[in-house]
């Protein structure tokens, strides 16, 4: 792969319109002197094009994200040669994000090509067009290298150590397969399948349709079989990237937060194969038009979303894998990366993000006071470990693997909403965390903690709250559980000064006895607790009870406070 190529003089009357579209999604950047860049990714579907900023530790802020599909590969299947119509526009094309880039005054463009270019008997004469046009060398990259950018992306987002997953990323001409152990590459398998490419092997996406997924599925299941081994040992989960993902993701968050004010955030989301199987079999039965005009699906991918879905089953099944989630990011966040490690070779890069320190830089930047919100952060996790031990087996959500986390972020974050004003500050910050784009967390997980944060104070979680009755029932069932903690944290520092210095739990028959460990009576803060109790008593069924543990020391009985 050659090197970044420092951006060249504009072609000869560049007369591109300024997009309105731009999404800005902060990341981890840190001080310093950044860096601004730019990727285009030339595809079989589509042209697309990132702009960032890059930080000396590794993080990006993104400036720009701009998408033109192009259908570049389309007949390719047939005659293996890029139609030169299709040529000629996806180089102008390439010219108009170029000038894109140029706006940003980015020092470097790196554009690569992917399937439909590598696989072109007339490459060449591509790649010398869109220099000429546009001024920009095109890297030709292989399935294999296609593969290692689309997995460093996801090793950035998600935890894979300690398990075996799978990679899978589905494009308009091929898929790229990964099988990674603890976050290490074992196998990569390149297969000849695409969304457009299937397509157009089975006569297009207007057949019978019936005919049509019995031949796509057929087709599918022949080259899967010939190309992907079985491994030896099943994936625990598929980690999908690319259009076909992201769309499925879409449709199925847009129908599931139908009448709510909740983003429909893809990052993350979860997917059971059973529910890829009548997707694809729902918009099988659909025309072109039909297809068009379900909530989370374009236009421009409805007549390859057949096709795509297949071969995101076909892999399923022969990874014998039941999940899937969603990278809503892939070889373009890859290509920043290793631009990133290119112009700071100290930068740390494919970690996944520190969320806890995500959450709190995210606090700072709202102004909320970090002395207090850590300190319930504290006092929260010290409760959620002694009611795990005594009392896990009572509610299964205290035995989710994140609940802790999500418990301890949500209280570094309850009050965030101060920046907007004090008397709905539970409210606002509910939205400020949910819209936040934190890195590390996926939508479902800010979802959880936005409401975790959101029924610290006030109302208690109810169905009548449409974001908390859209959340899956055993997700209401953890807010309910992490939102009882919150509040009696949040309550044993009512005063602001940190004067319970710690808490220790005890359950006794049906009842909580709260130790709070403070030189001098914390009355105020026992009596801030016991005010917000409420929701703890009603959902762990326990009397909670708050004593001063000095108390006895100071010759008196227990200081006591009933609810």
């Amino acid at each position: 792969m050659t090197d970044p190529r420092p951006i060249p003089d504009p072609p000869p009357d560049p007369s591109p319109a300024r997009p309105t579209r731009s999404e800005t999604t902060a990341t981890s950047a840190g001080a310093g002197p950044e860096r601004r860049v730019a990727t285009v990714d030339v595809g079989t579907n589509s042209i697309r094009l990132l702009v960032a900023q890059l930080a000396p530790r590794g993080g990006y802020r993104l400036l720009d994200d701009e998408k033109i599909v192009a259908r570049l590969g389309s007949g390719m299947t047939r005659s293996r040669r890029l139609d030169p119509a299709r040529m000629q526009h996806a180089a102008q094309t390439i010219a108009t994000l170029r000038d894109i880039a140029a706006g940003y005054d980015v020092e470097q463009i790196r554009a690569v090509a992917t399937c439909a270019v590598r696989e072109a008997t007339n490459r060449d004469e591509f790649v010398n067009l869109v220099e000429r046009v546009s001024g920009l060398r095109l890297e030709v990259i292989s399935g294999e290298e296609e593969a290692r950018l689309a997995f460093l992306s996801v090793r950035a987002a998600f935890d894979l150590q300690g398990q075996e997953v799978a990679v899978v990323d589905v494009g308009g001409g091929s898929t790229e397969v990964v099988l990674a152990a603890g976050g290490m590459i074992e196998r990569i398998d390149s297969l000849p399948l695409g969304a457009v490419r299937l397509t157009e092997a089975v006569g297009g996406a207007e057949l019978e349709p019936s005919a049509a997924l019995h031949r796509v599925r057929r087709l599918v299941k022949r080259t899967i079989r010939a190309r992907l081994p079985k491994p030896d040992v099943a994936p625990a989960f598929v980690i999908g990237t690319g259009g076909t993902f992201t769309t499925l993701a879409a449709i199925q968050a847009t129908r599931r937060r139908a009448g709510t004010t909740t983003p429909s955030g893809i990052r993350g989301e979860r997917i059971d194969r059973s529910a890829v199987r009548r997707e694809l079999e729902t918009l099988n039965a659909m025309s072109n038009e039909r297809r068009a005009q379900v909530p989370g699906l374009s236009r421009d991918r409805a007549d390859i979303i057949v096709a795509g879905l297949a071969i995101v089953e076909g892999v399923m099944r022969r990874l014998q894998v039941d999940t899937l989630r969603v990278h809503d990011r892939g070889v373009r966040d890859g290509l920043l990366l290793t631009m990133t490690r290119a112009l700071f070779p100290g930068a740390t890069t494919g970690q996944p993000p520190d969320r806890r320190r995500a959450a709190r830089e995210f606090a700072d930047a709202c102004r909320d006071g970090a002395r207090h919100s850590n300190h319930v952060a504290r006092l929260a996790c010290d409760i959620y470990d002694a009611l795990v031990e005594q009392c896990g087996h009572a509610a299964d959500s205290l035995r989710d693997p994140v609940a802790r986390e999500l418990l301890e972020c949500a209280a570094i974050l309850h009050d965030v909403g101060y920046i907007i004003n004090y008397t709905r500050h539970h409210k606002h910050s509910y939205h400020l965390i949910v819209h936040s784009e934190l890195p590390g967390f996926s939508q479902r997980e800010l979802e959880l903690v936005a409401n975790i944060a959101r029924y610290h104070r006030r109302a208690h979680p109810s169905k009548s709250h449409a974001a908390f009755q859209a959340l899956a029932p055993e997700d209401r069932e953890m807010v309910r559980c992490l939102a009882a903690v919150l509040r009696i944290a949040d309550g044993l520092d009512r005063a602001h000064s940190e004067r319970v210095e710690r808490v220790r739990l005890e359950v006794s028959e049906r009842t909580a006895w709260f130790t709070l460990d403070a030189e001098v009576e914390p009355q105020v803060d026992i009596w801030g607790a016991a005010r917000k109790s409420e929701l703890f008593a009603a959902t762990f069924d326990l009397e909670p009870r708050f004593v001063w543990s000095g108390a006895a020391h100071a010759g008196e009985s227990a200081a006591e406070s009933p609810r």
